[in-house]
């Protein structure tokens, strides 16, 4: 059984019938109608230790924070503004005050940053640390962005660059004295959602499908596209690299464009939009100050391929994070 058995399983069995439901199971963020199309967006992530995370290579304030923008970045990847936080962290009764007072001070210096109030939580003891967020936004329900709207012929886009985050993995697994690293490994560390960005393209109706790059590109995409049978053609020479990821990347003999493919927690934001709406695209770019790329575009081959600059096909043997395998 994998991650996306088992979450399909799921959403068959807890499938919502109450009409104020507009998006359950399956998507970033749950949708909830509340009243004159204002709607609540609901959405819960968990880091646990030995699979999201090691302690002797990330702070707790560092572990804080980024449980925060893992947690408010799905709630960008819909369009919505995130609000309010809920937090469960288990630990072992072995852990000083001075780690949970060092995770405290990280969600705190999230909370600050994109303006959003913890307002309750559960705490618990366990063998293994981990550390849920249940995050709460609004949006317009004209807004809201859902995975499932991209159409053959749709432009793929993704914000900033990729594969730096699993880049700055490789480095703290392995040798974390290469030089030049240290911004990649913050990549890893301490991710940025792309809160504005998610509500200008949701706002403008440029997004027909969007999701936040977690668990890489190849199976982020996939989700965009699989549910009607679609698939999408990329091309490597157009995906968002780096020089400095390509340099280090070199170095430690890694094939720069699959680690970009399939290298996750990322949180860019992946968009698809059609071909009207490219000048508007590139004009959120231009306002946001963030650089974002056109990457490819959906077909109805029902498969995601990528092609090299000489329109060749280039196949991998990974398609990025999943849980139970």
């Amino acid at each position: 059984m994998g991650e996306e058995d088992a979450l399909r399983f799921l959403a068959d069995r807890f499938k919502a019938t109450q009409k104020e439901v507009l998006t359950g199971i399956g998507d970033d963020s749950a949708v909830l109608e509340l009243r004159d199309k204002a709607c609540l967006v609901a959405s819960t992530d968990t880091l646990v230790e030995g699979v999201h995370f090691r302690l002797e290579t990330q702070t707790p304030r560092q572990l804080g924070k980024k449980a925060v923008c893992v947690a408010i970045s799905d709630i960008g990847a819909m369009g919505a503004v995130p609000r309010y936080l809920l937090c469960s962290l288990g630990c072992r009764s072995t852990d000083s005050m001075e780690f949970i007072e060092g995770l405290s001070q990280g969600v705190e210096d999230g909370c600050r940053e994109f303006e959003i109030c913890l307002v309750g939580g559960n705490l618990s003891e366990s063998q293994t640390v981990f550390i849920n967020m249940t995050a709460l936004g609004e949006v317009s329900g004209d807004n809201t962005v859902l995975r499932s709207g991209a159409a053959e012929g749709d432009d793929i886009y993704v914000t900033g660059t990729l594969g730096d985050s699993a880049l700055g993995l490789k480095i703290l697994s392995g040798d974390s004295g290469i030089g030049g690293g240290e911004g990649f490994v913050s990549r890893h560390l301490e991710p940025t959602p792309r809160l504005a960005v998610g509500r200008m393209v949701a706002e403008r109706g440029i997004a027909s499908s969007m999701i936040d790059v977690s668990d890489g590109l190849f199976r982020d995409l996939e989700k965009l596209t699989s549910e009607h049978g679609l698939g999408a053609e990329v091309s490597l020479a157009d995906l968002p690299l780096s020089p400095g990821f390509l340099s280090i990347s070199g170095r430690l003999s890694e094939d720069a464009y699959r680690l970009a493919v399939s290298g996750g927690e990322d949180y860019e934001l992946l968009f698809t939009s059609s071909a009207e709406k490219r000048a508007a695209a590139e004009e959120v770019s231009r306002l946001s100050g963030i650089a974002i790329s056109k990457i490819g575009s959906v077909t109805g081959g029902g498969k995601i391929k990528f092609f090299d600059e000489g329109e060749e096909e280039v196949f991998y043997d990974t398609g990025g994070f999943e849980h139970f395998c």
